[in-house]
């Protein structure tokens, strides 16, 4: 997208890019939590599930309020980023557990949804500064 694009259609991208990691960190959350992990990490595993199931609000409210939104939308990026980055290390270590191609789809997702909303939200910016001075 370009600076001449609507503010509209780069806010569309990043509220459904948003919306895309509520329901990512709602359901992922939500099964971390009912599912726990080892004995020695399982109570690391739950708090991080309520980490993630208290994120979704947030996303979920950025989302519905983006033409309100600067500088947050970037910090929501970041963790979801750094999450893509936490699977990549985890695979390099671990191997990667089955079904790898959903695995490995997650990690791509990751990458994809923080890059794509830092893109996205910047040209809004950019378009709302441009579209201000004119």
């Amino acid at each position: 997208m370009a600076v001449g694009v609507p503010v509209a259609a780069a806010n569309t991208i990043v509220r459904v890019c948003l919306l895309l990691a509520t329901a990512i960190t709602l359901g992922d959350g939500l099964q971390l939590l009912a599912q726990g992990g080892p004995a020695d990490a399982d109570n690391v595993h739950r708090f991080m599930a309520g980490v993630y199931i208290g994120w979704a609000p947030l996303f979920f409210w950025t989302a519905a309020t983006i033409h309100r939104q600067g500088v947050l939308v970037y910090f929501l990026a970041v963790p979801i980023f750094l999450g893509g980055l936490g699977r990549l290390v985890s695979f390099a270590q671990n191997g990667i557990p089955s079904p790898a191609g959903v695995l490995l789809a997650s990690a791509l997702l990751d990458f994809i949804l923080s890059i794509v909303i830092v893109w996205a939200h910047s040209t809004a910016l950019r378009s709302r500064r441009v579209a201000a001075t004119a």
